[in-house]
């Protein structure tokens, strides 16, 4: 077996592990459930069954659980039934892919960085000859570092998530910073994307590539001390998400491949050029895929492509949306969501709904960080407290922080007010996808018992 084969193959079982383990760890987010609002992509999702959503998510667990049986069988019987097993990888990739498209148009939330990223990988590995795939699976990882760095080039996050990542990652070994000025934080702050950048050209770059990895390796221990337990505390699949990478990167930029090249003489050209002349007819459509996806990320400041599939990862200069409802209308929401409304700031009657620690304590994943799905549960949210409302002589209550994007150099960004569901439903216009809710009513019973404090 030639040393690609066998890269290519411990990509796949590790990625089918890391998919089982991920989808078990935000098994909600993919189940139909009542505990948290859904927003789909498009309109006409509203009448359709949400069995659908047993349905993909079934789809994706069985689809990792036999690529990970079938490549352990071709591997253990090298010299049987190979056509089959790669067929069946095929087919187990594809259907992953597809049922994962089905499942963000019934809930934009879903469009999670790791699950997006195990979609595109699993159609890369399974579909693609093993030379091809691990060369696009390489750059495609590769366009994530390069896309997270350039996401951090900006005012917001050395003055925001920056140094929060910093007083994590200090506080994880054991270093204080309650004495560290602004200033030192935000210079550290900013070495993170240039940090981001210099391994994302390292990697690219044959001869750095193999010293490369182990500042890829360091980062992402780093992130796993600023994030986890120790540091900021965050949820597991972030975690899980970074551990995933380090095992990946091991084994995609350790120079097996190269040393393979060197050691075998006769290679096909066409099997590793990344040019559609020398690509069947559904590798092409697979190649297409792929560029898109690796391209696509730069459209992401013109406001045409979302915050997550361009890889912003610990950004914060996306376009957002705050919830605040009346004080008095606090009592109106179920139990379960009075648990996430802060208390009102001195000399105001508004409380902050924490929709972000909403979503991590029901559904352990983070909020989806456009603004269009976050007035989708705004609007959720809204019309459980309109419910109430004996007559339309009453005061609104809720209200709606609507924050543009912040600038690159300052940080500033425009924040307009709604107040009351006239003012905020028509908001949705603005966009080209769907940004209304399902009928959205919590389930008591099914809402986690465990609030996080």
């Amino acid at each position: 077996m030639s040393h690609a084969k066998l890269q290519l193959r411990l990509l796949k079982i590790i990625l089918a592990c890391f998919s089982l383990g991920m989808l078990f760890n935000t098994w909600r987010l993919w189940a139909p459930q009542t505990v948290f609002p859904q927003v789909p992509l498009f309109p006409f999702i509203f009448n359709l069954p949400t069995w659908v959503d047993w349905l993909t998510l079934t789809t994706m667990v069985i689809s990792s659980l036999l690529i990970l049986g079938m490549v352990f069988a071709s591997w253990v019987r090298p010299r049987r039934n190979q056509e089959i097993w790669e067929s069946g990888q095929q087919i187990c990739g594809g259907l992953f892919f597809f049922a994962f498209l089905i499942s963000i148009a019934f809930d934009q939330h879903r469009l999670q960085p790791w699950a997006y990223q195990f979609a595109i990988a699993f159609l890369l590995l399974t579909c693609l000859k093993p030379l091809r795939a691990v060369r696009l699976f390489r750059l495609f990882v590769i366009s994530i570092y390069f896309y997270s760095a350039i996401s951090k080039c900006d005012a917001s996050f050395v003055q925001t998530l920056g140094p929060q990542l910093v007083k994590g990652l200090f506080t994880g070994i054991g270093v204080s910073t309650a004495y560290w000025s602004e200033r030192t934080l935000t210079l550290i702050s900013a070495s993170f994307p240039i940090a981001e950048f210099l391994i994302a050209v390292g990697l690219f770059i044959p001869r750095t590539r193999r010293w490369t990895l182990w500042a890829a390796v360091s980062m992402h221990v780093c992130l796993i001390l600023a994030v986890g337990p120790w540091g900021m505390n965050h949820h597991g699949g972030v975690l899980i998400w970074n551990i995933y990478f380090i095992l990946q990167d091991l084994i995609l930029f350790s120079g097996v491949l190269s040393r393979a090249r060197s050691g075998e003489a006769s290679i096909d050209h066409s099997e590793i050029s990344l040019s559609w002349k020398h690509c069947s007819g559904k590798e092409k459509g697979i190649l297409a895929i792929a560029w898109f996806v690796i391209l696509a990320p730069f459209l992401e400041p013109t406001g045409y492509f979302d915050h997550w599939p361009a890889w912003g990862l610990y950004a914060s200069s996306h376009d957002r949306v705050t919830l605040l409802v009346d004080e008095e209308a606090k009592s109106q929401l179920p139990p379960a969501l009075q648990s996430f409304v802060d208390p009102p700031r001195p000399l105001s009657s508004w409380c902050r709904v924490r929709v972000d620690r909403w979503s991590l304590v029901e559904l352990g994943a983070p909020i989806y960080p456009q603004a269009r799905f976050q007035l989708g549960v705004a609007i959720a949210v809204s019309r459980m407290t309109d419910q109430e409302l004996e007559n339309d002589s009453e005061q609104p209550q809720v209200k709606l922080l609507f924050e543009s994007a912040a600038h690159r150099f300052t940080g500033k960004r425009k924040i307009s007010d709604y107040t009351g569901l006239t003012q905020i439903e028509p908001l949705t216009k603005r966009f080209w996808f769907n940004a209304l809710p399902r009928p959205f009513d919590v389930d008591e019973n099914a809402s986690s018992e465990k609030i996080e404090n």
